[in-house]
Order: structure tokens, then sequence, then C-alpha cells
């Protein structure tokens, strides 16, 4: 029998996917490419935007109408705050959440012998421990992403997140390790650490931090290729954390993703924000001092209920000054049950859209000046993937490379000289 899925938004949620359907694959079901015909498809849904919403429910209906006798099973972020609207489409025969997602393959065979839709979703806001999803074989051997945490507690004001995934819950520190270990035992190049908050790992732990969780994982991990964080708050990088990256930099990715959101203080401060641009700023200071050559990217909302043209060139001055090496751009959308969705004052689509492509534009930019400081220099590339005999993967500092790939082969870890600045890929040539 064949199993497939479909992993929508965030790479936690491609994580989670993958540990699904190692069930499955362990129970003798064949893993195959979501667009053939399967038995069973797995959606793991998305709910950040109003946008992921609508795809979700897209992704459910085009497996549903690949084959009309297969199980359809729904999971994520969507399913776990509008079951209901999941319901309602006609072919759907297992939903569950972003709990109880190791009921979803018993789920999916009791719907394979009797298909009578099953549905198993509880309050988010109620969960109080971190639901183990264990991974024995990883289908990506070049980049591993390792979920360490799950929830959030900040409650931004435009953010569902929160109570789509409930408060924070941290990851045993010792299973971490050993999916790591597991990991690199079968040759992954780069641990990429992720969760719904990844640095509020530990809040909710007495005596250990995220900090003290990365210094295990370099200390206990023999064979370590590199680390990456995924993301990262800005008040969540501590001296505590810098120093232990800044003592370990031959293990850590020359890489920071923090988000910013807004570059007006008014509006991170609708937001409810924990920080104003003076915090932001000073942190990506500190970072750029220790750490020469950074890239630091970022997340950028335009069009968030008040914003103002005048809030509009703040941001666009702030973004400017900062100089991010590269930017995610989306606009504002409502989401129910947040406390911004009855914000009066909201910007029309069409601004909104009108302002996304500012910052693209600038975003082309300041990405294009970054990656032109690296021309001529030598960088680590682990190849991703080999297309035409063209070798294309990141460095650390996270630049898209392509060059010839010559004899080498997918997952090598070459040493590239930068011959050409571009965006979003840059072009090199492999060392001898």
């Amino acid at each position: 029998m064949k199993v497939s899925y479909y992993s929508l938004g965030c790479k936690v949620n491609l994580y989670e996917s993958e540990a699904i359907v190692n069930e499955f694959i362990e129970n003798g079901f064949e893993l195959t490419n979501f667009d053939d015909i399967c038995d069973i498809y797995i959606i793991n849904t998305c709910t950040v935007t109003k946008a992921s919403d609508a795809k979700s429910r897209k992704i459910i209906r085009q497996a549903i109408k690949k084959n009309p006798n297969a199980v359809i099973c729904v999971m994520g972020c969507y399913s776990q705050l509008h079951p209901d609207e999941v319901k309602q489409i006609e072919g759907v025969d297992v939903i569950v959440g972003t709990s109880n997602r190791i009921m979803l393959y018993p789920l999916a065979m009791s719907a394979l012998e009797k298909k009578n839709p099953q549905v198993l979703i509880q309050d988010a806001l109620k969960t109080k421990n971190y639901e183990e999803l264990k991974i024995k074989r990883f289908n990506n051997k070049t980049r591993g992403f390792i979920k360490i945490e799950d929830g959030c507690n900040n409650f931004c004001t435009y953010c569902a997140i929160p109570y789509a995934r409930g408060p924070v819950r941290s990851r045993n520190h010792q299973d971490v390790i050993d999916e790591i270990k597991l990991l690199t035992e079968q040759g992954t190049k780069e641990i990429v650490l992720t969760g719904i908050n990844t640095a509020a790992y530990g809040s909710d732990l007495k005596d250990y931090t995220f900090a003290k969780l990365l210094e295990d994982i370099v200390k206990n991990v023999p064979n370590l290729g590199r680390i990456r964080i995924s993301s990262i708050e800005a008040t969540e990088i501590t001296d505590e954390l810098l120093s232990i990256i800044a003592e370990n930099r031959e293990k850590f990715c020359n890489h920071f993703h923090i988000p910013l959101q807004s570059g007006s203080d008014k509006i991170l401060q609708k937001m409810a924000r924990k920080y104003n641009l003076d915090y932001y700023r000073k942190k990506i200071q500190r970072i750029r001092q220790l750490f020469p050559g950074v890239n630091i990217t970022t997340d950028v909302m335009v069009g968030f209920s008040g914003e103002t043209n005048e809030d509009f060139t703040d941001i666009k001055n702030f973004i400017n000054e900062i100089k991010f090496g590269e930017m995610h751009v989306f606009p504002y959308s409502k989401r129910p049950g947040t406390k911004a969705y009855t914000y009066p004052d909201e910007v029309d689509e069409i601004t909104k859209k009108v302002r996304v492509n500012e910052l693209l534009l600038v975003n082309e930019q300041n990405a294009l000046a970054y990656r032109q400081n690296f021309v001529g220099t030598v960088q680590e590339v682990i190849i991703e993937k080999i297309e035409n005999g063209k070798a294309f993967g990141h460095t650390s500092n996270y630049m898209d490379i392509e060059f010839d790939a010559l004899d080498s082969k997918v997952n090598d870890l070459v040493q590239v000289e930068i011959i050409e600045a571009g965006y979003p890929i840059s072009i090199g040539k492999l060392g001898r």
C-alpha cells in the first residue's frame, strides 16, 4: 500500500509530517510522491494567513480528486482551529489537530477498513506536555530539521498560532541529542533546530536553557556537522547564548533569522511585540560585532491595521538602516480569534500589495549588496541537489549557490569560490 504527504507552512510541520509518515513506512507502506495515486494521503495544514487556510483546503481537495477511494487524513494548525470547515469537505476521513498526532496511524487504519470519518481535536491551550514523535529515518539527508519545542506564549495581537499550538513545551534534551546523533550517523551535514518559538526552549523547564541545549549538543554529538537555528526572537538572544555560539563558532552557521515584523515603534506596540526598534538595533549591532560577515535575515509584515504612509516610510528607513541579507515580506492577514481581528483602520488590499512590492525591491537591493561582499571568497557548501550538471546548495551564511557539479555528489561538503553575486542565486566555481 502507498502513502504520501503534503506539508504546508513551517519547518515544524515538515518535521511532524516526516515523523507521522515514518510510522506508516515502519508498518510496510511505500512512501510515494503526493502526485501519485495513493491509498492514504496526509495533509499537514497551516493557518498563519487567510491564504494558508485557502491553500490547505485546495490541497485537501486535490488529494480527494486524485483518488476518491483513498483515506484522506488532515492534521495541523488549520484543522485545529477550524475543524468544522474541514469536516465540510466531502471525502475527508480523519481529522486531528496539533496534538494526538500519534493516533493518526491507527485512525487511518480504522478508516481504511470502515470508511467512517473520525475527528480527534482537543483544546490546544490546555495542552501541558510535549508530544514526542520519533523519527527513525529521514528522507532528506543533507539538511535535517529537528523539532525541539512546541507552542508559543507571546500572543502577538495578529497571530493565531498560540491558540493553535498552545503554550511552550520543551522537548526532553536527551531525546533531541539522540535524534541529532541518529541524523549525523546517517550522514546529515547540517542540523536545523526548529520550533514554534525555537529559542523559548527551556522557559518551561527548571535550570535548563536553550543555550545549555546548544552547549550539550556540541559536547555530546560525535561527527557533528553544522547547526543552524531556524528562527530566534530578538528578546531571546541572551549574552549566554551568544557566548556559547561564539565559543563554538565552527559548529554554528553564520546566520541568524530574527523576525522584525515592523520597522515602526507605533506598529510594534500595536502588535504587542516585546521590543522597540532601539532594542532590536542594538541586538543586531552586537551580533555583527561578534560574527563578522554574518547574514541577518528577517520577516516583515506590511499593512497592519493603522499603518499609515508615514509608518511605512519609517519601516523602509529602518530596513535600509539594518540592511538585512534577506527578508520574507508578506501582507497582514486578519485571523479570527486574535486581538487585532477587531482593530479599526484596516489597510486596503491594494495598498498592502503596493507596499509588499516596494519592500521586495528593497530586499533585492540589500540581498544583492550583501552577497557582493563575498565575491572572490571561498565558502563551504553542502550540495543539496544536482540538475543538468549543475550543483545547488547553501553556504553557512545561507547564500544559495549554483556551480558546475563536475564529479561531486549530493550531500558532499565542498569548497566553492564565489565568482558572481546574484539574488536569489549566486554563481560559484568548485574548488580543487
